[in-house]
């Protein structure tokens, strides 16, 4: 049977196995998704042991080891080297790593054809933060501003930025037209909320549980969950692995709904 798995310090806590597991079920494919976790220690030898393994044919990467694994990669594509993280990895001979985080949280909002003159907020930068920026330049988005608690050098895309002090916040929540939390935490104060706009877009990738610390403070706006780019961040990674499409059926949602709730 082929195994694939989600490496990382907290994946006891993933909703990736649920969803994997589903599509294998669903697809009837021979594979088994499980999830595989470690500290930094112990995180080299634990993927060298996986990584002989014969049914080892791909894997996830998440928290804190999206750039560690760049060691263990014969060939990254493109968005990963720009990105400078891997979420996704394909064992197929060599070992093949590529980001699909971007591309996951693009495709979270694409319904909602966010026009490209639009301001967007991103607070913190994290790896998950920087490969949605990428998403956004890539894209052709210019007005987007990123706050960091420290400063530091947006090295994504070949973009000379820099972050943002949330002491500078302010004059930017009253313009924003969608702003996204990738923050475990809360950093906008109860006054800082206050100046967002109805028809602001509020997002949060922290999908667990739903509605976050960060979203509970917003009733009227319209809200995009932090399942969605789990999910979506999903696909092409089982693309990678797969060569098709897997699909979002309703049977899946209710058994993630049951879990985030």
């Amino acid at each position: 049977m082929k195994e694939f798995f989600v490496i990382g310090s907290q994946t006891s806590k993933s909703l990736s196995p649920l969803i994997f597991n589903h599509w294998f079920n669903k697809y009837k494919i021979k594979a088994k998704y499980r999830y595989i976790e470690v500290d930094d220690d112990r995180f080299e030898a634990v993927l060298a042991k996986k990584l002989l393994k014969k049914n080892t044919k791909g894997f996830n990467v998440t928290i804190p080891f999206k750039k560690k694994i760049f060691k263990h990669i014969d060939t990254k594509n493109l968005h990963a080297k720009n990105i400078g993280a891997v979420n996704c990895v394909t064992v197929d001979g060599k070992i093949k790593g590529t980001n699909t985080d971007w591309l996951g949280y693009l495709n979270s909002i694409k319904k909602l054809k966010i026009k490209k003159n639009k301001k967007i907020l991103i607070l913190g930068y994290g790896g998950a933060a920087q490969a949605i920026i990428y998403g956004f330049f890539t894209k052709g988005y210019k007005d987007v501003h990123v706050f960091n608690r420290s400063k530091k050098k947006i090295t994504v895309s070949r973009v000379n930025k820099f972050t943002k002090k949330y002491s500078l916040i302010d004059k930017h929540l009253k313009e924003a037209d969608l702003i996204i939390n990738t923050t475990p935490t809360n950093p906008l104060k109860k006054n800082q909320t206050k100046l967002i706009r109805k028809t602001t877009i509020i997002s949060d990738i922290v999908y667990r549980p739903k509605e976050t610390v960060f979203l509970k403070n917003f009733t009227e706006n319209r809200k995009i969950y932090g399942i969605s780019m789990l999910i979506e961040q999903a696909i092409p990674c089982f693309y990678q692995w797969f060569g098709f499409i897997p699909k979002t059926d309703d049977k899946l949602i209710k058994k993630i709904n049951s879990k985030i709730q």
